[in-house]
Formats: C-alpha cells, sequence, structure tokens
C-alpha cells in the first residue's frame, strides 16, 4: 500500500474535534454500558448536522414493516419514470449500533441523484440479537422487496443489494447465498462501500496501520465482531465473504475503501477476489481519507471527497441499474 502520510487536513481536525468530546466507556463498564453510549454517540452525530448540504425535499419516505418485528423505510425520488429500480440498502455500525436515521441523509441524497427507490432495513442488532439474526432479515427484506415493490412503483426485475461497512458484510454474504442458490434472478447490481469481509483474526495490516486516530479504530472493529458473531468460526463465509473458495455469478458489483480505514485492505481483497472470478467490479479507492466518509451522519456531504463520492456512487448505479 501507499506509504503512509497525513490524511486530509480538514478530516483530520474534524477527526480530532470528534475525539475530544467523546467520552469513553468508564473503566469495568459492561458491554451493555457500553453499547449504549456507542449508540447514544451515533445518534449524536445525526443530531449536530442540523444542516446538512442540499438534502433533497423531493424524496418521498414511507416506513413499513416487513415483518414482525423487522422494519425499513422506503425513498421514493421524485419523477414520473416507473417502474423504478429498488436497491435494498443495510447500514454499517459493526452490527451493534447505527440505525434507519442514521443513514436517513444519505439515502435521501442517494435516491435523488441516482433516481432508484431506496428500501432501507431496520434489522436487529447485536449483542441482543447476534448473528445469524442480521442476516436472516437482510434476506427476509430482499425477499419482501422482490414480491411488493410493485405496490410503490418499484421494478422487481432491477434490484440492488447494498451496505456499508457491517451492513456492506451483510449485503455480500446476502447476494452470495441468493446467487449461489440461483435465487437472485433480479439481483441486478451489489453496492460494497467499506465492506467488512473477513474477521479481525486474519490481521490485514490496515488493523496495525490504522489503529487508532482515523475515527474507527482496531479494537471497537473487534469488539464488534466478539457482540455480532461469538463462537462463529473466523473461516465462516456466512460472516467473513472473503474466505469464499467459489465465488458464485454475482452481478456488477461497486467497491469503495479508504486509505486510512482498518476495513482498507480485506475490501481491496474482496474486489480483487470478485475480479479474478469474472465479476465485473468497480473500485473506488480514497486514498486521503478514513472510513465512511461519504456515509456516516457527521460527515455526508461535509468534504468535497464526501461529494464526489456520493456522485460517484449514484453514477454507478444509472450505469449499472438504472439504464440496465
Amino acid at each position: 500500500m501507499n506509504e503512509r502520510k497525513p490524511f486530509d487536513a480538514a478530516v483530520r481536525r474534524f477527526v480530532d474535534e470528534q475525539a475530544a468530546v467523546a467520552v469513553a466507556p468508564p473503566v469495568g463498564a459492561t458491554n451493555e454500558e457500553r453499547v449504549r453510549m456507542a449508540r447514544g454517540l451515533m445518534m449524536r452525530a445525526l443530531e449536530s448536522r442540523v444542516s446538512i448540504a442540499g438534502l433533497p425535499n423531493g424524496v418521498e419516505t414511507r416506513d413499513v414493516e416487513i415483518a414482525s418485528g423487522l422494519n425499513a423505510r422506503i425513498y421514493l425520488p421524485p419523477g414520473e419514470s416507473l417502474p423504478r429500480p429498488v436497491l435494498v440498502y443495510t447500514h454499517g455500525g459493526g452490527w451493534v449500533i447505527g440505525a434507519v436515521a442514521t443513514v436517513d441523509p444519505f439515502c435521501r441524497l442517494l435516491s435523488e441523484a441516482a433516481g432508484v427507490i431506496i428500501v432501507s432495513v431496520e434489522y436487529r442488532l447485536a449483542p441482543e440479537h447476534p448473528y445469524p439474526a442480521a442476516l436472516e432479515d437482510t434476506l427476509a427484506a430482499f425477499d419482501w422487496v422482490a414480491a411488493h415493490a410493485h405496490e410503490w412503483g418499484g421494478d422487481a426485475s432491477r434490484l440492488a443489494l447494498g451496505g456499508d461497512s457491517a451492513g456492506a458484510n451483510l449485503a455480500a454474504v446476502t447476494a452470495n447465498r441468493l446467487c449461489g442458490e440461483s435465487r437472485a434472478h433480479a439481483l441486478r447490481a451489489q453496492l460494497l462501500l467499506y465492506p467488512a469481509t473477513d474477521h479481525p483474526s486474519a490481521d490485514h495490516p490496515s488493523y496495525p496501520e490504522n489503529a487508532t486516530g482515523y475515527g474507527l479504530e482496531a479494537n471497537t472493529m473487534r469488539w464488534f465482531w466478539e457482540l455480532y458473531a461469538p463462537g462463529v468460526s473466523a473461516d465462516d463465509t456466512s460472516v467473513a465473504p472473503l474466505q469464499l473458495r467459489d465465488v458464485p455469478v454475482l452481478p456488477p458489483t461497486l467497491v469503495t475503501t479508504a486509505q486510512y480505514d482498518v476495513l482498507r485492505d480485506e475490501g481491496i481483497a474482496y474486489a480483487e477476489k470478485l475480479k479474478a472470478a469474472g465479476v465485473a467490479v468497480t473500485h473506488l479507492h480514497a486514498p486521503d481519507m478514513g472510513h465512511n466518509f461519504p456515509v456516516s451522519p457527521s460527515q455526508v456531504v461535509r468534504f468535497p471527497q464526501s461529494v464526489q463520492t456520493l456522485g460517484e456512487i449514484a453514477e454507478w448505479l444509472k450505469a449499472n441499474l438504472v439504464a440496465r
């Protein structure tokens, strides 16, 4: 990888400011207390963005119940061109924190920019609901969208799976399972933003290189894994898709990575693995940014790189989902 250097100066100031106001869990805090604090911190990041540039007013939203205990938010972009393709989206947050609300600004922006309907899934979180709950919810959401898309102007023959970080892990595993079972005839695209594709024990170099000081910290990611998949083998492809021996026939895939991200190397390795298997992969790499910069509620469209990357994601969706 590239020689380490200070990442974008504006982002450096932002990350340092966030670290200065963050409250560390008290010594001896229980997992329950740590989870509660982490979830509160992410929601405060959303609430602190009282003004997000360019947030569209024309995107209609509907909150729906997919099944008992499983909800989602549908984003309907403006315009009369129907039916529209649909992106089933799973938020990040280490399978432990995050919510539909925390990716709401990103989903509004992307829905309008790409002209796609987005179904953002409120999957169950660990540690209350460890693996395989979140994966089961993602699979159920995809099947529900395939059956109900026509009810709100969606095109069930043009579906995509996507997510960021842990949500990208869920999207990737779901796509692999559906395509491996030949159940995803309508899956036209896969959007993997800063995906978690391997267990921390794999010791990818980006873990020690970016362990602290760049937002997502290595020990935090390890803690997420402990809560999400306790007792699950590190080479189980239902949690670590990079461990796949045989890649199924997958649709065009967009993978994004960032230089100063603990998940950088496993994301790059996954993109290369899919390419070697014949998948049409587009890889966007941000050489001066940290984890999840275009998506997180505190960073979405805050920096020029965030705006640019969101635009590139939208254009890729237009080319690989809308136009197909």
